[in-house]
């Protein structure tokens, strides 16, 4: 499977993620990766649903993309694409090599504090970041494709 971008983003499929990422690196599957999700059959079929004309999106926990991931060989464009970050994290303890991980559109919440104008985390989901970030996964922010990318290094200390 040939996975062009891993990304963070509540809002999942979205404008951005239909208008920006997936026209620019031509992605034509999306799989959309939260164990909470994927347990909840009627939501994942209504996201299922609106991914655009030409793209196939699945929802699926982290288990299953992981078989999905070690076991399709195919050059498919694809997005990994998750609600937060502990699913990434998940998976990369799964043993998925994950190299890169786009952080997009986090909204603010009762324990989280911003990093950006557009991210905000807790302490808990920093420390997850940090933990990825451990792992080897390069860590960054860039909410729209024309956007220059930076580093979380540079925003969490």
């Amino acid at each position: 499977m040939s996975v062009v971008l891993s990304r963070v983003d509540e809002r999942l499929l979205h404008g951005q993620v239909i208008a920006s990422w997936s026209k620019v690196l031509q992605i034509r599957r999306i799989l959309v990766i939260d164990d909470k999700l994927a347990k909840d059959t009627f939501m994942a079929q209504v996201l299922e649903m609106t991914a655009p004309t030409g793209v196939k999106a699945k929802v699926m926990t982290c288990e299953q993309a992981m078989k999905e991931l070690s076991g399709n060989e195919d050059s498919v464009n694809t997005m990994l694409l998750f609600k937060n970050v502990d699913a990434p994290l998940e998976l990369v303890k799964l043993g998925y090599p994950m190299k890169e991980l786009d952080i997009g559109n986090m909204g603010s919440g009762p324990s989280r504090k911003p990093v950006t104008k557009r991210v905000f985390m807790s302490q808990e989901e920093i420390g997850m970041v940090k933990e990825l970030m451990n792992l080897g996964v390069d860590v960054y922010l860039q909410m729209l494709s024309s956007d220059s990318r930076t580093s979380m290094k540079e925003h969490i200390s």
